[in-house]
Order: structure tokens, then C-alpha cells, then sequence
């Protein structure tokens, strides 16, 4: 290619960049619908972020940030973002705000709600971040990719996202946790009810729980602290499990480590009575006396029970 050719074509890419490339166009909106009683709340979307706090009674306020992406050969697209503007994809009927997929695939709305506290919510987001606080009502949350964070939330709590961590802080009432590959770190408020966690690979961190529990990591470790009033079952592939119960807690214990050791101990001196294998590697008996079983098992690591 000679000279001439080259400084041609370079000239031609310069004066169609415009047209090849298109910087992100963002735009924004709000929204308010009256409400009377309990709200029923749902949002889809296949990607964005998704934020709900507690508000004043009576209105569930929407505030959308508009997103594009970046395309080749698109030229502008400010026509599509003015329309989402003007007509975002919100519907009302009685006390239930429905939030629903854009037809355009390639721009995103990430989502700031405010509604009452005895708001329900279910969401459903192919890829995004989303949030709660504050709320009452029960929340059904569920992402493709994505991290979950929770601050004072009053009732029951289902989590499902592929990939991402939960940060879960102030939850009264039972929680079941999902993640493909993410850490789970949840504080509860010991209110009680049966809770589940389970994560492909991370770590899992419960405290303050009260009831029945069944916890279990593909890769990680597993740490857990609280009142036992029903059956536990704590496990982990790879990883150390730690269990942390009330001073005078009484249970049935199977704990089992494939490759490290089971270890029981506390403040006070804890029986047990049964078979202690010569290496420790399981533990099978009952501590104070009996009660709710507690079932430990790590395929590599180490259990400590105090």
C-alpha cells in the first residue's frame, strides 16, 4: 500500500468516527404513583441496578438513570432514551407497581425506589447490583450477575443471583440464599424460622441466628453463631467449619472431618458422650445432655464447635 493510500484511509476513519462509534447517552426520570395499604412491588429488567428503601405511606416513588450502550455503526440514539423518558415501562394497578423489561436490549435503567415499609418485592435482573432497606414486606430477589445488599428487613427473604456476594444485615425473619460463585454474610436479629444458604464456591458468615439451618459451601469456609432451637446442617466441600452456640447449649452432635480435626469446646466444660475416633477426624454424641441434632462435615478442613 503506498502513501497516498494510507493516508486516505486513515482520513476516511477519521471523518466517519463519529458515525462508528457513539459515546454512552444517559438520561434520567421519575415517577410517582399514589398507593393505599400494602404495596406489591415488581421490577425486571436485563440489566441494571436496583435500589428499594423505605418511604413515607401512600406514594412509591421511581427515579430511573437511563444507560447506553456502547455500539458500532448506531449513530445517535437520543430519540430512544427521550422515549423511555417519557414513557418508562410502569404500570399501576391498585396497590401493585409493576416495573417491566424495555424493548430496546441495549440500554439498561438502573432503578431508585422509595416505598412503604409494608412493601412486597420481587425482582428479576439478567445482570445488576440490587438493594433493600428498610422494608416489612417480603422480598423475592433474583439476578443473573450481581451483588445483594440487605439493611433491616422484617420479614422473609429469598436471594438468587449466579454470580455475586450477599451482605445481608438486620433480617427478623428466615432467609433462603442462593449464589452460584459469590460470599454470603448475613446477620440476623434472632427472631427464629428455618434458613438455608448454599453457595457453589465462597465462604458463608451467619450470626445471629435462631432455628433450623441448613448451610452449605461448594469451596470455602463456613462460620456460624446463634441459638439452635432446631436441626442444623453445616457443610462444606473445602473449607473450615466454626460453630459458635449459647453458653449451656444442648445438642446432638455428628461432625466429621475428611481431612482435619473435630474439636468441641466452650467457656465451660461440654461432655460428650459417645465414640471420639483416635484422630479426631469425628465426633458422634451428645453435648448438655441432648437435644436438636447438629450435623458438621468438611471434606478438607478443619471443625471447631464452642
Amino acid at each position: 500500500m503506498t502513501k497516498s493510500s494510507l493516508r486516505f484511509l486513515l482520513a476516511l476513519l477519521l471523518t466517519s468516527a463519529p458515525l462508528l462509534y457513539a459515546d454512552s447517552i444517559q438520561g434520567t426520570f421519575d415517577r410517582t404513583y399514589s398507593v393505599s395499604g400494602p404495596v406489591d412491588l415488581e421490577v425486571l429488567t436485563r440489566s441494571g441496578d436496583i435500589s428499594v428503601r423505605n418511604g413515607p405511606a401512600g406514594s412509591v416513588v421511581v427515579h430511573g438513570k437511563i444507560h447506553v450502550g456502547e455500539r458500532w455503526l448506531t449513530g445517535s440514539r437520543q430519540g430512544d432514551v427521550s422515549e423511555v423518558e417519557k414513557n418508562p415501562p410502569i404500570s399501576q394497578n391498585g396497590n401493585s407497581i409493576r416495573i417491566d423489561y424495555l424493548k430496546y436490549h441495549d440500554i439498561s435503567v438502573d432503578y431508585e425506589i422509595t416505598a412503604p415499609a409494608d412493601t412486597s418485592v420481587q425482582t428479576q435482573s439478567g445482570s445488576g447490583n440490587q438493594s433493600a432497606e428498610g422494608l416489612a414486606g417480603k422480598l423475592n430477589l433474583e439476578s443473573g450477575s450481581g451483588d445483594m445488599r440487605l439493611r433491616e428487613i422484617g420479614s422473609s427473604v429469598h436471594l438468587r443471583t449466579g454470580s455475586g456476594d450477599v451482605d445481608a444485615r438486620g433480617l427478623s425473619g428466615a432467609f433462603d440464599v442462593e449464589c452460584g460463585s459469590g460470599d454470603v454474610r448475613i446477620e440476623g436479629n434472632g427472631t427464629g424460622g428455618d434458613s438455608r444458604v448454599r453457595t457453589g464456591s465462597g465462604s458463608i458468615q451467619l450470626r445471629g441466628i435462631k432455628g433450623g439451618l441448613r448451610a452449605e459451601s461448594g469451596s470455602g469456609d463456613v462460620t456460624v453463631s446463634g441459638t439452635q432451637t432446631a436441626a442444623w446442617d453445616v457443610r462444606t466441600s473445602s473449607g473450615n467449619v466454626e460453630l459458635e452456640l449459647q453458653p449451656g447449649a444442648a445438642f446432638d452432635l455428628n461432625a466429621t472431618a475428611g481431612s482435619g480435626n473435630v474439636v468441641v469446646d466452650g467457656p465451660v466444660a461440654i461432655t460428650v458422650d459417645g465414640d471420639v475416633g483416635k484422630t479426631h477426624h469425628s465426633i458422634h454424641g451428645k453435648v448438655g445432655g441432648g437435644g436438636p441434632l447438629v450435623t458438621v462435615r468438611t471434606g478438607s478442613g478443619d471443625v471447631h464447635i464452642h
